[in-house]
This record gives C-alpha cells, sequence and structure tokens, in this order.
C-alpha cells in the first residue's frame, strides 16, 4: 500500500513534497509484517505532558471519550502506546526522533488484544532526520470517521476532512464491521494494492483527491511542519 509512497511512479509524481526517506504508514508493503523491534505491549501516555519536541495536539471533537492509538510501521499487532482524551478536550501526544507510523481511533479491548485490527481512518505521521514532519489523513484502509491535520509552524499548512456525512451516507454495500462492531467504510484496496472501484468511487465523488489519500492512484494530500507539531482534530467516528 501506498498513500505516501508505493509505486516508482509516485516517488517521482511526490519527491517534491515528500522526501523518500520518510514513509508515514504501510506505503511500501503488500502484506501485515512485524519487526522484531514492535512493541509487546502498549504505554498509556494519557497523562504525559507537552515535551516541547515532534508530536501531536489531538482535539477529540466527538461527544464521547475516545481512545487513539499509535502504530509504528509493520508493527500492526500492538500499537506503542494510546492517549485517551474526554470529549471536546485536546492532549499532546509526543513523538519519538524518527517516528513513523499511523495514529487511530480504537477500544482498549479490542486495540490492546495482540491481533492485527487495521481498518478505519488513519492518521499517518513521518518524521525525517532532520525533525521536519510530514502527515497526512488515508481512507485506504478503510474510514470509520472523519479527520483534519494542520501544520504549527506557520505556513497554515492542513489536509484532511472534517464531513461526517462520508461516513453517515455510506450504503451497506460499502460498510463492513471492524473487529469491534462498530460499521466503517470498506479498504479501497486489497493487499494487493487491487482496487474496489465502488468504495473508491464513493469516496472520490464525496471528497475528490485533494484532502486525503482515497488510493495509491490518485493525489498527494501531504503536509509538513519544520518542528514536526501538528494539530490533529477526530471528529465524531465508530471505534
Amino acid at each position: 500500500m501506498k498513500s505516501i509512497f508505493t509505486l516508482a511512479s509516485l516517488f517521482l509524481a511526490s519527491a517534491s513534497a515528500f522526501p523518500v526517506t520518510v514513509s508515514p504508514s504501510y506505503r511500501s508493503r503488500r502484506a501485515l509484517t512485524t519487526r522484531t523491534t514492535c512493541s509487546t505491549s502498549a504505554t498509556d501516555v494519557s497523562t504525559e505532558s507537552d515535551a516541547g519536541s515532534a508530536g501531536l495536539n489531538i482535539t477529540n471533537a466527538d461527544s464521547e471519550t475516545r481512545t487513539y492509538f499509535v502504530y509504528e510501521n509493520n508493527c500492526d499487532t500492538m500499537p506503542s502506546n494510546y492517549i485517551t482524551i474526554d470529549a471536546g478536550s485536546s492532549k499532546f501526544l509526543n513523538l519519538p526522533s524518527g517516528f513513523q507510523g499511523r495514529v487511530v481511533r480504537g477500544t482498549t479491548e479490542v486495540n490492546l488484544n495482540g491481533a492485527a485490527h487495521t481498518l478505519g481512518t488513519w492518521v499517518e505521521i513521518g518524521l525525517d532526520a532532520s525533525g521536519v514532519g510530514y502527515a497526512d489523513v488515508s481512507l485506504i484502509r478503510g474510514m470509520d470517521g472523519a479527520a483534519t491535520i494542520a501544520a504549527t509552524d506557520g505556513t497554515g499548512a492542513s489536509t484532511g476532512f472534517s464531513d461526517n456525512s462520508v461516513l453517515d451516507d455510506a450504503t451497506e454495500a460499502i460498510l463492513e464491521a471492524k473487529d469491534s462492531g462498530a460499521m466503517a467504510i470498506k479498504a479501497t484496496e486489497d493487499w494487493q494494492a487491487a482496487l474496489l472501484s465502488d468504495v473508491v468511487t464513493y469516496l472520490s465523488t464525496k471528497l475528490g483527491f485533494t484532502t486525503a489519500y482515497i488510493d495509491d492512484y490518485h493525489g498527494n494530500p501531504v503536509i509538513s511542519d519544520k518542528k514536526g507539531r501538528f494539530d490533529v482534530t477526530f471528529y465524531e467516528g465508530r471505534p
């Protein structure tokens, strides 16, 4: 899968916007894999304070308390950490230097059970060697709610979408149950990058290709921040 990179043509197309050393997610792999350095347990960082370095100021714009899980690239069975945020509140999530991975909605009952749970909206983050951060919203592995990302370095760069009708208006034919039982929009590609055309057509009609990665073949909705610090908002969703 791509979101930010995968195919040779996409390396060329996005070279000016995204360095080839950064790959915030599953973009170069075709199946779930596990690294020897993956976490074997997740850390609750809900009470940590902003360390002043790279990270995400996450706002929970849902109507209920939600928990968000941090997965490093190629480590799909156990998040490295997670953060619980009350409805309408924000907390800062510190990221280690060189981080490459994603933040997703979830529940402790499901996301900490040692199995891979990939269905849903992915907020993808990558930090390069100099600390510059790159980010996007990807719907390639499904969609369980809206999310936006904004740089905080004064550039005004932002990406993502806040329109929850994208999920609410989806027909049963393009919905799939998450492991929690919540219904989400299906992945737009299988693990061999073959497109599910009905899902791609629906999402592209709703959103176009400029606000989120819908598939590996259109658009480059990536933003950057000089210090790797982003404002992230998760809207009402289905964890």
